[in-house]
C-alpha cells in the first residue's frame, strides 16, 4: 500500500481520492476550508457536468492524440459517477444533477470521503513540492509531510477567489516541465467602439465568426449578451480560449456578428417587410425584428439616418446596412480577466503526460490532472467531465 498525497479538492482531486483510496492510504490537502468551491459555481449553481458528445472536437489541446486516448475513459467514468448516486436530468445533451442543485454533487463526494475515512487537511496551502530519491517532500507553512506518489490536481488560475492561483506552475517549472502560456478562457471579449453604451444590457441570438489575421478560425451561435465592454454569452465564451491565445500572440482579433441568422436572405426579408409598411421608417420596418436600441447602434455604424425609409436608400446603402446587420465587425483588444474566466487555456503540454495513467513523463509518480493541462472545453459540461477523467485515471491508476 502506498502513501498518496492529492493536491486540490475541486472536481479532479475528490474523484482522485476517492479512486485512489481503493487500494492506497490518501491524503487530500485543500486550500480552503471546504472542498468543491467552483462545482458550486458551474452552471449558474446547477452544475452542468456531463455531456452527451464527449470528443475532441470540442477541446482545444496542443496533443489531440493523448487527448482521444484520455476520453476513451468517458464511458467508464461516467458509470462510476452514476454508481455514487448522482442522478443526471438530461436537456439537450447537457447533463445535471437531477436536484438542479450543484451542491449536490459537492455533497455525494464529501459524503464518500467520510465513509472512506479519507483524511482531509482543509486551509492547507502547499508552498512547493519536491522529490528525494523515492519519496515526496510537500512543504506548507505549518507542516511537511511525505508521500510516495502526488496527484496534482490545484487547478488553473481561473476564478483565483476559489483558490486557483496557479503556483503548481512555478513548481512544475523546477521539473523542467512544459507549461504553454496560460490565459483566461471561457470568457467575455473586449472592444473599444464608442457604440458600447448604447447597446449595454441587450441579450439577442446570432452567429458569431472569429476572425485571426483576417482568416476565420472559429463560428458559434447563440445568446449574445451587448456590454459596455464589448461582447458576452456562452457563443463568446466558446470562442474566446482562441482568441486569448491570438491576442497573446499580438495577432489581429475580429468578430463579424450576424443579427438576423435565421434570416436566409435578409435582402430579401427587408423588402417584403416594406412592402407591408411602404411609408413607414426602417426603424418602423425592424419593429419587433430587433431591439430599438441595436437598431439605432447598426444605422448610425452604416451611416443610414434615422428617419430614412427603405425605397429612399440606394443600392449602395442597403447593402451597408444589410452587411452591418449581418457582418456587424468587432475589433477585439482583450479578453475578460482570470476573475471572471471559467477556465483557462494553455498550462502542462499533454506531451509531458502519460495519457494511460495522466503520470508525468519525467517524474515518477507525479500525476497530472484536471485544469493543470493544456486541454480546454467549451461550454456544455466539457471541462468537468475531462476533470473527472483525469482525475478518475489518476486515482486508478496509482
Amino acid at each position: 500500500m502506498s502513501k498518496v498525497i492529492i493536491i486540490g479538492g475541486g472536481a479532479s482531486g475528490l474523484i482522485a481520492a476517492l479512486k485512489a483510496s481503493e487500494k492506497n492510504e490518501v491524503i487530500l490537502l485543500e486550500k480552503n476550508d471546504k472542498c468543491g468551491k467552483k462545482i458550486l459555481l458551474t452552471g449558474n449553481g446547477k452544475c452542468n457536468y456531463w455531456h452527451d458528445n464527449i470528443n475532441t472536437d470540442n477541446y482545444y489541446t496542443d496533443d489531440v492524440s493523448n487527448l482521444e486516448n484520455i476520453l476513451e475513459y468517458r464511458d467508464e467514468v461516467f458509470n462510476y459517477l452514476t454508481n455514487l448516486g448522482i442522478h443526471p436530468r438530461i436537456k439537450n445533451g447537457y447533463y445535471y444533477p437531477n436536484s438542479n442543485q450543484a451542491a449536490s454533487i459537492k455533497e455525494i463526494f464529501e459524503r464518500e470521503l467520510e465513509y472512506r475515512n479519507i483524511k482531509v487537511l482543509y486551509n492547507f496551502e502547499v508552498k512547493d513540492i519536491q522529490k528525494e530519491n523515492d519519496y515526496f517532500k510537500i512543504i506548507s507553512d505549518k507542516e511537511t509531510l511525505t508521500c510516495d506518489k502526488v496527484i496534482l490536481a490545484s487547478g488553473s488560475k481561473a476564478y483565483p477567489k476559489t483558490g486557483s492561483d496557479g503556483f503548481a506552475y512555478e513548481v512544475l517549472r523546477k521539473f523542467n516541465l512544459k507549461i504553454n502560456p496560460v490565459l483566461p478562457s471561457l470568457t467575455s471579449l473586449k472592444c473599444k467602439e464608442n457604440y458600447l453604451k448604447d447597446w449595454s444590457g441587450i441579450r439577442t441570438d446570432v452567429r458569431l465568426s472569429l476572425y485571426i489575421n483576417n482568416e476565420k478560425i472559429r463560428e458559434d451561435e447563440g445568446e449574445l449578451q451587448l456590454t459596455d465592454e464589448g461582447i458576452s454569452g456562452i457563443c463568446t465564451f466558446n470562442i474566446s480560449g482562441y482568441a486569448s491565445r491570438a491576442l497573446n500572440g499580438k495577432k489581429e482579433v475580429q468578430v463579424k456578428i450576424n443579427f438576423a441568422p435565421y434570416i436566409d436572405n435578409f435582402k430579401t426579408f427587408l423588402d417584403k417587410r416594406n412592402n407591408l409598411k411602404s411609408n413607414y421608417k426602417i426603424t418602423e420596418i425592424l419593429e419587433s425584428v430587433f431591439n430599438y436600441k441595436l437598431i439605432l447602434v447598426i444605422m448610425k455604424k452604416a451611416n443610414i439616418n434615422v428617419n430614412a425609409r427603405w425605397n429612399d436608400l440606394t443600392k449602395e446603402d442597403k447593402n451597408r446596412l444589410i452587411d452591418n446587420f449581418t457582418n456587424f465587425l468587432v475589433n477585439i483588444t482583450e479578453v475578460g480577466s482570470f476573475n471572471n474566466a471559467q477556465v483557462c487555456t494553455g498550462g502542462v503540454s499533454l506531451n509531458e503526460i502519460n495519457s494511460s495513467n495522466m503520470e508525468s513523463q519525467k517524474i515518477s509518480n507525479l500525476y497530472l490532472i484536471g485544469e493543470m493541462l493544456d486541454v480546454d472545453g467549451i461550454c456544455g459540461g466539457y471541462n468537468l467531465a475531462f476533470a473527472f477523467i483525469t482525475g478518475y485515471i489518476a486515482g486508478k491508476e496509482v
